[in-house]
């Protein structure tokens, strides 16, 4: 099969990954090939360690959902590992590029480094492809309202919860999909049942209450450690304002509004009470005139 590839980490598929995607279908088409993103799990910076803070901003699966569903693109996942890591540049494009995935035209961002020591460039790819018979394009940045629209951007503006800024960034707004697990059943004795979900740890959000949808309900979201029960794990817990719902066993949660940061609270009652607060500041938020 001859392919169009575009490669990268694509980590939250914002407005500049989807107008790369988007250039390499249109170039796709125009030579008759099959586009393909090819992406990495898990990101590069959780296996070489190299920021001990970093956050991620979707999952390989997020990804896929994106890119194959919303974009129409195939997704080819390549395992990060540190081996993976040490592969010269030049073995990665012709071996993976040109012989596994067939490519004859690869669809590269203005950034784009990759390989051992990151010393593949877009250079370095003309070069291979010239004598291999495949083309490159190189896709300008894309800007918004004066600025790079960038993961790196997204990531600093989750970090300080500006939903709205970061929203203009990524097209959409901020989500996740998480599995529901079996929680402590603490809400539902205070009166307020939560769908509580794990595998939070690396969000860029800072802990605190949202209001949120799940899957498509409004509701309120605590992120954090719940210090009030002395939680030792990061958690999403989240609270659906209807009395009766059906969510999938992995529901999107859609991250709307920054409510307040997360508090410990040494009576129950005062921590009803914020809850009580929490879900007006919620509801006003979604139906709001």
């Amino acid at each position: 099969m001859k392919t169009a590839v575009a490669v990268g980490n694509f980590d939250g598929v914002h407005l500049g990954h989807i107008h790369l995607i988007r250039t390499l279908k249109g170039e796709a088409e125009k030579r008759g090939l099959t586009p393909i993103v090819i992406t990495f799990n898990p990101h590069p910076a959780l296996v070489l360690g190299k920021n001990g803070n970093f956050c991620r901003l979707s999952t390989a699966e997020e990804k896929r959902e994106i890119i194959e569903n919303q974009l129409g693109v195939k997704v080819e996942v390549i395992p990060f590992t540190e081996e993976f890591a040490k592969l010269p540049p030049e073995v990665f494009v012709e071996e993976y590029l040109i012989n596994r995935y067939g490519a004859k035209l690869v669809v590269v961002g203005y950034d784009w480094r990759f390989g051992r020591d990151a010393k593949g460039d877009l250079r370095l790819v003309e070069m291979i492809c010239s004598s291999k018979g495949c083309e490159v394009i190189e896709v300008p940045p894309y800007v918004v309202g004066g600025k790079v629209v960038s993961s790196s951007l997204i990531r600093e503006l989750l970090r300080e919860a500006r939903l709205k800024e970061a929203s203009l960034f990524l097209g959409h707004p901020y989500w996740v999909r998480r599995t529901i697990v079996r929680g402590r059943g603490f809400g539902k004795k205070i009166g307020f049942p939560t769908l509580n979900m794990v595998d939070v740890d690396r969000l860029c959000l800072p802990d605190g209450v949202y209001a949120v949808s799940c899957d498509g309900h409004p509701a309120v979201a605590n992120l954090g450690y719940a210090p009030t029960l002395k939680g030792e794990r990061r958690t999403l817990e989240v609270h659906i304002l209807r009395d009766s719902f059906e969510v999938s066993p992995n529901p999107k949660v859609v991250f709307h509004r920054f409510i307040r940061p997360e508090m410990s609270f040494k009576v129950v009652r005062t921590l009803i009470k914020q809850i009580e607060n929490d879900i007006e500041t919620a509801k006003w938020t979604f139906y709001a005139a």
